[in-house]
């Protein structure tokens, strides 16, 4: 697939700073009906990726379920960031590799520009 992700516009995307309370990123997962919220500092850097799969994560194994936990505690943080000159199929194949259905869309000055889900790629 030589096809750059741009190719493919990236869903919208919300995002949510570290120190909001992890139930705020839950909520924002759910009205916004996407599977992850990228995680950016005060600088806008991403810095990691809260998914679904993190909120129930913690949520299975903790008795208070989110409560009292900020974002930084239930997020991935070594969110994989791609470039919009990647290609679809290095895309999907970084999503195999690290069990990935969501990654950040950054520019060259490392800015958020969205979020591609496994869905877009799929659909373009």
């Amino acid at each position: 697939m030589g096809v750059s992700v741009a190719a493919s516009p990236p869903t919208h995307c919300f995002t949510i700073t570290p120190e909001e309370p992890a139930a705020e990123a839950a909520r924002l997962i759910a009205a916004s009906r996407l599977g992850a919220v990228p995680v950016q500092d005060r600088t806008g850097r991403v810095v990691g990726l809260v998914s679904e799969r993190d909120i129930v994560r913690v949520v299975a194994t903790r008795a208070q379920g989110l409560r009292g936990l900020a974002v930084e505690e239930v997020m991935s943080r070594d969110a994989a960031t791609i470039r919009p000159e990647t290609t679809a199929g290095d895309a999907l194949a970084l999503m195999q590799q690290r069990d990935l259905r969501h990654l950040p869309l950054c520019g060259a000055d490392g800015r958020l520009i969205g979020v591609v889900g496994l869905g877009d790629l799929m659909r373009g």
